[in-house]
């Protein structure tokens, strides 16, 4: 056991181990409440435990302490309650050094004192430094991340946008006028209705598509001038409002995913619902409602071939969200020998797949851990993870710029066990929404190419691993997989 009280000698760490006391945890065992008065100092002699905060939800580690590692000290040093919980991952045993024995011990030894409170104050300080570099390193990146924001002002060609489209927005809000005169009036069928209001999106949406492929110059003054002037219209769509409205970055495509899942169309006015029902149509929505069958189709086939009975296969989901396409895995009649990890930085969908999982009775089968995936692919987080025979991620390519994305793939590669297979998605570079998305709704995505993804492997530690390169048949996302051959 590697102990962490740097400045200690061997003999120092002799006499600390014997005045403590040995304490065993079964899995799950709370060694350490969150709020409660800490007078002892504890360190990990054997096994793995996490640590949870209430505020990240039960069951969500923040972090994995190993053998060596110590814990409680900033409680016992400030004599205040304790900031997090400290749980057994496995079985486990720590070294408990209690606050009277310790006391005894560091004043009856001398220079024991100051190199115990020196190794207290490097740990302390180790971590400070670490922060530091990551509050830094956050600031760097919401400095940049506004190449994704849109302006809706001041953009040149305002004065020139196609005679053609502007014929077609006008052509657009006069049909929608008048088809909600024949809703409310109820001379049109609610099926004819819908059928009109989808061919008059779709034309515009296709007529938009066309001019800033032939004005490509002129796409964020035309871009600007449709969104300004249907914008009244849309919002009318309960999604089109929550989606617009939805956090950036990867935690959007686990918040649109759940507005798919879970609610039914509906929308105010005469033309709300209609519109919520197109919206939910077009091949994105789809797509995104339909992306976990791909991931549950894989981990079942390598499951198959999984021999190591005794242990599940372990799967690791990053940028997991809600982790729905896991927890409906769990809820198939036969589900396979599989443990899955799931990380996330939303730890209020963290947090609700934990609770479900722990209420269908299958919690022991999954880990959730709250990291930032960003942070992990600069090399500023440290997530403790055994080999894994499958980690994959859905939508944290959607984010990432290429060097971010081969840094994830490098680390990816080496946490893959010998013929552990990697799945990334992407927003595929010719995505038929792609247009509608980022001028209208104002999602802003990396999108990319099957030659594009296949590069980026080719740069990572996959290097000349052979790339298959599948697309979901809207042809709105490609998943990139490569098994880790072992030569």
């Amino acid at each position: 056991m590697d102990s962490r009280l740097k400045f200690l000698t061997t003999e120092d760490y002799k006499l600390l181990l014997e005045k403590s006391t040995v304490a065993a945890y079964r899995k799950n065992e709370i060694i350490l409440k969150e709020g409660r008065m800490c007078d002892s100092i504890y360190m990990v002699r054997k096994g793995l435990v996490r640590v949870e905060r209430a505020a990240s939800g039960r069951g969500v580690a923040i972090a994995f302490l190993e053998p060596g590692e110590i814990f409680g000290e900033m409680s016992f040093l400030e004599g205040i309650p304790s900031t997090a919980a400290v749980i057994a991952e496995e079985e486990v045993e720590v070294n408990v050094f209690e606050k009277n024995e310790l006391y005894s011990l560091l004043s009856s030894v001398p220079g024991l004192s100051a190199r115990f409170y020196q190794s207290l104050s490097h740990n302390l300080s180790a971590r400070l430094r670490q922060t530091s570099s990551l509050v830094s390193y956050l600031m760097r990146r919401v400095s940049i991340y506004p190449e994704f924001d849109t302006k809706r002002t001041g953009y040149k060609g305002q004065d020139s946008i196609p005679p053609e489209l502007i014929g077609e927005v006008e052509l657009f809000k006069n049909n929608l006028w008048g088809l909600e005169e024949s809703i409310r009036e109820k001379t049109i069928s609610e099926e004819e209705a819908q059928e009109k209001i989808n061919k008059i999106c779709n034309m515009l949406a296709s007529s938009l598509r066309e001019q800033i492929i032939q004005e490509s110059k002129l796409k964020k003054a035309i871009g600007t001038y449709v969104f300004r002037e249907t914008f009244p219209f849309y919002m009318l769509s309960s999604f089109f409002d929550r989606a617009f409205r939805k956090p950036r970055g990867y935690a959007s495509d686990s918040y649109v995913i759940e507005i798919l899942s879970q609610n039914e169309p509906e929308g105010d006015g005469y033309l709300g619902i209609y519109l919520d029902r197109w919206i939910r149509s077009i091949p994105t929505c789809l797509a995104l409602k339909n992306r976990g069958g791909v991931i549950t189709a894989t981990i079942k086939k390598l499951a198959e071939s999984w021999t190591t009975d005794d242990n599940p296969m372990p799967v690791t989901s990053l940028a997991s969200g809600s982790a729905s396409e896991i927890l409906d895995l769990y809820l198939h009649t036969e589900p396979p020998n599989v443990h899955v990890t799931c990380v996330d930085l939303n730890h209020q969908y963290l947090s609700y797949a934990a609770n479900l999982a722990h209420k269908l009775g299958f919690r022991d089968y999954l880990t959730f851990i709250q990291d930032n995936i960003f942070l992990l692919a600069e090399g500023y987080s440290h997530i403790d993870i055994p080999p894994q025979q499958m980690i994959y991620s859905v939508s944290m390519a959607n984010y990432l710029r290429d060097r971010e994305l081969i840094r994830i793939l490098d680390w990816i590669y080496d946490r893959l066990l010998p013929n552990g297979t990697v799945i990334m998605g992407n927003f595929h570079a010719a995505n038929p929404d792609r247009v509608l998305l980022e001028h209208i709704l104002e999602w802003h995505s990396i999108y990319r190419s099957a030659e594009e993804l296949e590069k980026l492997f080719a740069r990572s530690k996959f290097r000349s691993l052979p790339v298959e390169i599948q697309s979901d048949e809207f042809g709105v996302e490609l998943f990139a997989v490569c098994t880790k051959i072992w030569e």
